[in-house]
């Protein structure tokens, strides 16, 4: 016990010589360093420790020794230094003479002629052709615009092609090309092989009976413009609308292209799908016209 009692009274006694060396070399100039010297070596005169100088004395050796911070070495170049540079090249040969004012002005001005021209008939810069196409006016060779006739009833679960159509107006007059399209029949024949775009907007009025029922979920009308009469074997146009709710007048439009073979024929027909009778109205449009061969 006694001899750790005279151990613990040293302790403190060894630390504080030990730091106010480190303090004593700060004062005099000489660079902050441990120190390895025995207890005996250090003056007795310094018995009081600043803590500040000891901060001071810790930061400054915390990068030296063990600690100290080495930078990696620079890469050499792959390529070493570069050289100075070289010489200039040759002179390159010289360009064509520059045209003279007076045929410049020749230039420009056949340049807007022939500009003219191509603005004026449609043709090509070639010298000598002309467009003999672009100089006729576009003109359409075969269309139609006919109205449903009368009223046409569609009975439950049938399907009814839509005939007769009337005469146009003569605020329609303009819309009708060629006499292809049998109004009676509701018919109309291509008189050549191409595309045409055709047009159905149909107004279906739902009977007495309809109106004061609750319309089905699966109670539905398809109308189709079709091919020779074949709507299920041939391409056509289809829309599909269910029965309002309501129980008034509501329209199908349908429209888009096909392809007909001359001779071949495409009308109108109204699929009732519905558990009541039907009415298309009068004065329901079937059109079409050529778009190209």
């Amino acid at each position: 016990m006694l001899h750790r009692k005279a151990l613990q009274g040293i302790l403190p006694l060894l630390l504080g010589l030990l730091l106010s060396a480190c303090t004593a070399q700060e004062l005099q100039g000489e660079n902050p360093t441990f120190s390895n010297n025995t207890p005996e070596s250090v003056s007795s005169d310094i018995a009081l420790v600043n803590p500040r100088n000891s901060w001071l004395v810790f930061r400054r050796n915390s990068n030296k020794g063990d600690n100290k911070k080495v930078k990696p070495p620079k890469k050499a170049s792959k390529h070493g230094v570069p050289g100075p540079p070289g010489p200039p090249g040759p002179q390159g040969p010289p360009g064509p003479p520059a045209p003279p004012p007076l045929q410049q002005d020749e230039l420009l001005q056949q340049f807007r002629l022939r500009l003219k021209e191509v603005t004026d008939t449609g043709g090509t810069l070639e010298a000598g052709v002309h467009c003999q196409v672009c100089e006729q006016h576009p003109r359409v060779d075969t269309a139609f615009h006919s109205r449903l006739q009368q009223d046409l009833s569609v009975h439950r679960r049938s399907l009814l092609e839509l005939q007769p159509f009337s005469n146009p107006p003569d605020s329609e007059q303009q819309f009708q090309r060629g006499q292809d399209f049998n109004r009676s029949s509701g018919r109309y024949t291509a008189p050549v092989s191409g595309f045409y775009q055709l047009t159905a907007s149909l107004l279906i009025e739902p009977s007495e009976t309809q109106r004061r029922t609750a319309a089905r979920q699966r109670d539905c009308v398809t109308a189709s413009i079709c091919i020779e009469s074949l709507c299920h074997s041939n391409m056509s146009l289809e829309a599909m609308s269910g029965v309002g709710t309501t129980g008034g007048v509501f329209s199908i439009l349908i429209t888009g292209t096909l392809y007909l073979q001359a001779g071949e024929y495409v009308s109108v027909f109204v699929d009732n799908g519905t558990g009541s009778a039907l009415k298309v109205q009068k004065g329901s449009i079937f059109s079409g016209i050529l778009l190209g061969i």
